[in-house]
């Protein structure tokens, strides 16, 4: 093994006296055109010395090409004496002087570039807030840009430097070239891997040609990389090996990783421990073996530089240490303790200039203040905690108000809290009232850490009970500092079994096992996330299906019976295959209703073939590629003539609908949804889950499915990672049901899929579980399965402009919809779909406004009138006396506002939408206090997945059946093709669900 105080021999002869560099790190104090300044001098040359080498910061090769404000430059000949100090001033304390370079290429923001445009491989964005796209270059600024690196190599090698480091990392232009992210070319630049590479090789060529041109045989020429790239498509760790194969047969004389921990995994495939410096070794090639290779990152003390070396780099770069240790190189070859933080007032004696200390703050400490605070900790640990003993009721701030929670203490002891979670989002933030109470108890503390993606909730059950314990005479201050018991995570391996493995919680998942289990057989469901329910927890609770007997005791709405005359005229030519019988039974179907209501008796019509129709028409979609989708026949038949069967049977397991409304969610084009009584999708997610367990299925969480195991072409198990390190291995003898949803919570992987919608922004809100990433999807692809519908995502019109939610405001049936623009005008047929509706909202500037009245607000789903009241004084809902005052708060203008108001109550009055057609209607707008709720479109649906048939089977690429995988839900596609009907995605998960746990346990 090599030790830090070895010398390092590159093949151009040169050599570093010892293992440690200091690595790159901008102080963002240069002059305003980029040249040295003194106090750049007086900082690099306290911190040489003892290290082989000290790396300068990146310097740009062209005037626009910056990253950041107060960058170094090497741009010009005017430069040359400012950086031959800098040089010296390393190279007198007898270190090596490498000098780094580089253009920002699509990350030089012009702000710092004097509003030039930036410019990359190809005009695509980089991944990040406000990012510009940049202007694609040309062959002959490419060749310009070479140039231009080889310029800085002259003006590097005159200025005395010893060496570059080229910067083909951290996104910036070099790195761009080779990443199939940012590089869409199709000629001698980019197209594939080969040709991504040209690049790169050019600048080492040229590189190597100057330092040639001046006789320096012994020029340390270097190559930073970033190993991964976790855009899609984006670099992957074996590319990266391509790459320095090739950079290292041309010839050069060290690699240098960029990333924040020498010992990190992969950020592509995060459940791969394995340090990619292992992946190196393992896969370098011998031309890339014979170039050492340097580490950084988390190298804080002498410890930490011979770990690296041990796992196989060659050198270690410091950076941080080097920023309050400026003597770092010589205490780590002295064995002794570095500094890792710098006292408040220690920054004039370290020689940090201001722009760098004021990104420090996370490196710099009070002393004063620690030390205050940790005497303050130790008082209070040294407390005995003691209670009065008995049951207390505090309050902590959630999501909708006051959390009540009731904490029972003896003595000393917290022994049962318990959350009142029913005026909460519920289901959504049951981890934190599930896991943060047991945590309390288990600890006997509350210093207890939040869940991702249920902080407001964990912080408010925290508080709840810290109130509780002063209520009881405790000391909730000293009990936020208790310390923890220290836990030691033994990663194993556990194996398991059962006939059937259900993989994702939400309906589907829930209506599969259930189904197993009441044939007989034995289920595991996994689920990933603390709490099972998926995205059937987030929805509005609608079903879906068509029950003519029902709904034919209800009064039609004005505009219905003109929205299935309109249907009745659809051209045959709409109709593809064996829809078009089913379009004629309607047509006969329709033709006695008309009968019928022209003669006075105007009910609510529905049947089969109206649903089937809908869905069909709904979801008929053609793409920006000229590619027309619809869903496939068979699917949709059994998804429209079995949705009874799926009601009758949620009936039987304990959900009870509301029999007295025939209602309507957003987009579904008609009145046919069954709603629980109990709001929201949490009814289904309670029930089922509650009737699986007494069964005695089982139900396993925080466990992430991450591969199918396949034995002789059979999906016979799951590989899963749980919590605590564990690795799972669940074998199933019946099948494996995949039921982890669609990908609505991966803006990356819609963006990478999206062929339908002209633009999708990289922060666009959703609706979704964060759970829901397409890993199901990927881990079906892995095994053979084939994709359908991939390119489209419904954009639900209506969601909550700040966090993308959909069941926040007042959300009314779609036929008291009032939707106006930022001019106060309507602009579209508030019944239609969703799609339609959401590409009208970005044609009316993204944001617009449902307006309601105080009628209106009576017919608003899932909410409360402490709810309303509380989203009023939040800003959520807008709240106003008269149309006018309303006008005004919504910043329209009042005339328009109220004129559009009366033409709507007009509509309602005649039942009929001159100018944009709307279907249904039902109140007017007319009685105050009135009311606006902003809405923005966010992601709701993913329409494409994994290929089955009628029995849920996946079909492989080859179109054969994958032996023992199905799958049901948004995980699969086919269905609802290019836009799902509102409505639709509980019935199918509840339909699809029943038939994969069906065929499962029966092993079709």
């Amino acid at each position: 093994m090599a030790h830090l105080i070895d010398e390092v021999l590159f093949q151009s002869g040169n050599k570093f006296k010892n293992r440690i560099v200091m690595a790159p790190m901008t102080i963002q104090s240069a002059f305003f055109d980029g040249g040295v300044t003194q106090q750049m001098i007086t900082y690099y040359a306290a911190r040489s010395g003892d290290a082989g080498a000290v790396i300068v910061e990146s310097a740009f090769v062209e005037n626009y090409g910056r990253a950041f404000p107060g960058a170094l430059g090497i741009d010009t000949d005017g430069k040359i004496a400012g950086l031959k100090q800098l040089a010296d001033a390393i190279k007198a304390k007898g270190s090596k002087a490498i000098l780094q370079i580089y253009h920002a290429g699509r990350m030089a923001t012009p702000e710092f570039n004097g509003g030039h445009k930036p410019i990359s491989a190809s005009p695509v964005a980089a991944l990040r807030d406000n990012a510009e796209t940049p202007l694609e270059m040309t062959e002959e600024q490419i060749e310009e840009m070479i140039e231009l690196f080889g310029n800085a190599v002259n003006r590097a090698i005159i200025a005395g430097f010893d060496g570059v480091e080229i910067h083909g990392a951290n996104t910036y232009l070099i790195q761009q070239f080779f990443s199939p992210h940012s590089n869409r070319r199709n000629d001698r630049w980019g197209g594939n891997i080969e040709k991504r590479t040209t690049f790169p090789l050019a600048v080492l060529a040229k590189t190597k040609q100057v330092a040639q041109s001046h006789n320096k045989t012994d020029f340390i020429v270097g190559y930073r990389f970033s190993p991964e790239e976790i855009e899609e498509p984006g670099i992957r760790f074996e590319d990266t090996m391509f790459l320095l194969d090739k950079l290292a047969t041309e010839g050069l004389d060290y690699f240098h990783f960029s990333m924040g921990s020498w010992a990190r995994n992969s950020i592509v495939n995060p459940e791969d421990k394995e340090p990619l410096i292992n992946k190196y070794r393992q896969l370098q090639s011998e031309a890339v073996a014979s170039v050492p290779v340097i580490g950084v990152g988390g190298i804080a003390q002498t410890g930490d530089a011979q770990k690296a070396l041990a796992q196989g780099y060659d050198m270690v770069a410091v950076g941080k240490g080097y920023l309050v240790e400026p003597t770092w190189a010589t205490k780590a070859l002295n064995n002794e303790t570095c500094a890792e933080f710098a006292d408040i007032a220690q920054q004039e004696a370290l020689l940090i200039p201001t722009p760098l200390w004021d990104i420090m703050d996370y490196m710099i400490v009070d002393s004063a203040a620690e030390a205050e605070k940790h005497q303050r900790i130790k008082e209070l640990q040294g407390i005995e905690i003691r209670f009065q003993p008995g049951t207390y009721t505090a309050y902590g701030r959630g999501h909708n108000g006051d959390l009540p929670v009731t904490v029972t203490f003896s003595e000393d002891e917290i022994l049962e809290i318990v959350v009142d979670s029913s005026r909460e989002s519920d289901g959504i933030a049951n981890p934190a009232f599930e896991r943060i109470p047991q945590q309390i108890v288990d600890e006997q503390t509350l210093n207890i850490d939040v869940i991702s993606g249920a902080t407001v909730s964990s912080q408010a059950v925290i508080d709840g009970v810290s109130n509780a314990v002063d209520l009881a005479g405790g000391h909730s201050e000293a009990l936020r500092v208790k310390a923890r018991k220290a836990v030691e995570w033994i990663a194993q391996t556990i194996e398991e079994s059962a006939d059937v493995v259900v993989i994702g919680g939400g309906g589907a998942g829930l209506s599969a096992a259930l189904t197993a289990l009441d044939k007989g057989k034995s289920v595991i469901l996994l689920e990933k996330f603390p709490a099972i329910g998926g995205n059937t927890v987030r929805t509005g609770g609608w079903v879906n299906a068509a029950e003519p007997a029902w709904q034919g005791d209800f009064a039609a709405l004005a505009g219905e019976k003109e929205t299935l005359m309109a249907l009745a005229e659809t051209p045959e030519s709409e109709f593809a295959g064996e829809y078009l019988d089913d379009f004629r039974t309607l047509k006969s179907q329709l033709d006695d209703y008309f009968n019928q209501h022209d003669h006075g008796n105007k009910y609510l019509f529905d049947s089969v073939e109206l649903h089937r129709i809908q869905t069909y028409l709904g979801g008929k979609r053609t793409d920006l590629n000229g590619e027309t989708i619809y869903g496939q026949y068979d699917l949709v038949k059994q998804l429209t003539s079995r949705s009874m069967e799926s009601i009758d049977w949620l009936s039987e397991k304990g959900i009870e609908f509301e029999r007295g409304l025939v209602d309507i969610a957003v987009g579904a084009l008609w009145r046919r949804a069954h709603k629980p009584k109990r709001p929201k999708g949490v009814e289904f997610v309670d029930k089922l889950q509650k009737r699986i367990l007494e069964q005695n299925g089982r139900i396993i969480t925080d466990t992430r499915a991450t591969d199918l195991i396949v034995e002789d072409g059979k999906v016979v198990g799951v590989k899963a990672i749980q919590a605590n390190g564990n690795e799972l291995i669940v074998k199933a003898s019946h099948g494996v049901v995949m039921t982890s949803g669609g990908f609505g919570a991966n803006t990356q992987m819609i963006k990478k899929y999206n062929t339908y919608w002209k633009n999708i922004a990289d922060d666009i809100k959703t609706t979704n579980s964060p759970a829901l990433v397409g890993d199901g999807i990927e881990m079906g692809e892995k095994v053979g399965a084939e994709l359908v519908g991939m390119g489209f995502a419904q954009l639900m019109p209506i969601g909550d402009p700040k966090s993308g939610a959909l069941l926040t405001g007042l959300i009314v049936p779609p036929e008291n919809f009032v939707f106006v623009n930022q001019k106060g005008k309507r602009f579209v047929d508030e019944c239609g779909t969703r799609d339609k509706l959401a590409d009208s909202f970005f044609d009316n500037g993204g944001t617009v406004y449902m307006i309601a009245d105080a009628e209106i607000r009576k017919t608003a789903a899932n909410t409360s009138d402490e709810t309303i009241a509380r989203e009023i004084s939040e800003g959520i809902i807008l709240e106003a006396d008269t149309l006018e005052e309303l006008a005004d708060k919504i910043g329209v203008p009042q005339a328009e506002f109220v004129q559009t108001i009366k033409q709507y109550n007009t509509c309602v009055e005649q039942g009929h939408d001159p100018e944009f057609n709307k279907s249904a209607f039902g109140l007017k707008v007319e009685q105050g206090p009135f009311y606006a709720t902003p809405r923005q479109p966010s992601i709701h649906h993913t329409m494409g997945g994994l290929k089955i048939d009628t029995s849920t089977r996946v079909i492989g690429m080859d179109g054969n059946v994958i032996a023992g995988l199905y799958a049901a839900g948004e995980v699969t596609g086919g269905i609802h093709a290019g836009n799902r009907l509102g409505g639709n995605a509980l019935i199918d998960i509840f339909t699809f669900g029943r038939i994969a746990g069906e065929s499962a346990a029966d092993l079709v």
